[in-house]
């Protein structure tokens, strides 16, 4: 049986081992074999950011570690440190207390100090039980300290924002009321993301032009890319409202040349592409797309632009159907390449096997009330109507598709299946049936 004063010092031991490690700032780690230089600073730093993209954050916390264990100053190691720690909740208490330690065993550290205060404001505006069991008033805390710091240092701009940012916190009671419940916030989230948005506003695209350009000719980083597309998505939009959809086209190529997998650059050569009936922009990015991407749904562009660039090669259809059949992975797949092959099949004149595949298609999709996927079969069945000179159905098609309900038992067999298919669609939206009226008319 343990007794009470055996109690009380296993107590104390507990309490002691929940505090930061005092290896961090210890004398003995400063000894000359845990020494580091800069070089091994920065091999360490990469390390752990490599660590970090792998989501590896055990082995990037050790690294951050390491670094702080030997150079307790060097901040951009509590920097990292601090997004390992936060990926488990309710570490706020734990950072801080790394951070305090910090600025008490180095209290000349402008940079040490400015990121405790950051922390201050994050838990006094986030996490209310923590700021009540730190300081009830710790938002004001964060003011008086920083206040400090930015009359020591009057040039800093980013201290001079940081406090600016407090007092503006402060005078909307960021710390008494939550940031959902506080409508100044919730106002001032709203006009920051304006003018964020609207922050090229003013800039010609000469000089959005030269900003670009800049930044491309810059080493490379990481942190530019979401910054270079964004002046591009701004160049590409301002060239085709003022109708210079030639230059739109040439910033998508440069776009898409430079980041390939982005859905936007694929976006806008699609849609100029198609526009300006440029098929082979369009046939050239698709290939390079589908290299890329290496799937189903870009094996389906591919072959779309294929058909229209190149329709008498007939090996290169093949083969992309072929490369569909490979990858197709569910049942919507498996129907947009059965309406390809027969698609294939009419363009290659083999009526034979596109009525047989039609009829499946038609036997399948009877009934259904999926409006889009019936018009999808309804433009076969009239291109294959249209193919074989059957002008006596096509003509009326319109009519069986809005009377499919009373000629699902007619005597001629195409009106019949025709009916079947369209009998459960849904007229509520007028839309489709204006599309298929523009296409019958267009055939």
């Amino acid at each position: 049986m343990v007794s009470r004063k055996r109690f009380l010092q296993l107590s104390a031991l507990s309490a002691g081992s929940l505090l930061i490690p005092s290896f961090f700032f210890s004398k003995s780690t400063l000894s000359p074999q845990n020494f580091l230089t800069n070089d091994d600073i920065n091999t360490l730093l990469k390390s752990a950011k490599t660590f970090c993209k792998e989501k590896k954050w055990a082995k990037a916390k050790g690294k951050y570690e390491q670094i702080i264990s030997s150079r307790p100053q060097e901040v951009r190691a509590y920097d990292g440190l601090r997004r390992c720690i936060f990926q488990k909740p309710k570490q706020e208490s734990a950072y801080l207390q790394i951070l305090e330690t910090a600025v008490q065993q180095y209290p000349e550290n402008k940079e040490l100090k400015q990121r405790l205060y950051s922390q201050y404001i994050k838990i006094a505006t986030g996490n209310k039980k923590v700021s009540r069991l730190k300081n009830k008033n710790l938002l004001s805390v964060a003011q008086n300290k920083l206040s400090e710091l930015a009359l020591q240092h009057p040039d800093d701009k980013c201290l001079q924002h940081q406090l600016a940012k407090v007092n503006k916190l402060i005078s909307f009671n960021a710390g008494d009321l939550h940031h959902k419940k506080n409508t100044n916030i919730k106002q001032l989230h709203k006009q920051n993301q304006k003018l964020f948005k609207a922050r090229f506003d003013l800039l010609t695209n000469d000089q959005l032009s030269t900003k670009l350009t800049q930044l491309k000719n810059k080493p490379y980083k990481k942190e530019r890319e979401n910054h270079i597309r964004e002046l591009y998505l701004i160049l590409i939009k301002r060239n085709i409202k003022s109708n210079g959809s030639d230059q739109a086209i040439v910033l998508a190529k440069e776009y898409h040349s430079l980041y390939p997998k982005d859905r936007s650059a694929v976006y806008w050569i699609r849609r100029l592409g198609k526009q300006k009936r440029d098929f082979q922009t369009l046939l050239a990015m698709e290939e390079k797309n589908h290299t890329v991407r290496q799937n189903f749904w870009s094996a389906a562009s591919y072959y779309n632009a294929a058909k229209k660039s190149q329709p008498s090669n007939s090996s290169k259809l093949q083969l992309l159907l072929s490369d569909m059949e490979q990858k197709k992975t569910d049942e919507n797949q498996e129907f947009i390449l059965q309406c390809k092959k027969i698609d294939f099949y009419l363009l290659q004149n083999q009526t034979t096997e596109a009525e047989n595949k039609l009829n499946v298609l038609l036997k399948t999709k009877a009934g259904i009330k999926n409006t889009s996927i019936i018009d999808s079969v309804n433009t076969l069945v009239i291109r294959y109507l249209k193919k074989t000179s059957q002008e006596n159905i096509t003509q009326k098609y319109l009519y069986l598709v809005i009377n499919a309900k009373d000629l699902t038992t007619s005597s001629d067999s195409w009106e019949q299946k025709i009916a079947q298919l369209n009998q459960n669609r849904n007229f509520s939206k007028s839309i489709y049936i204006e599309k298929l009226q523009k296409y019958l008319n267009k055939v």
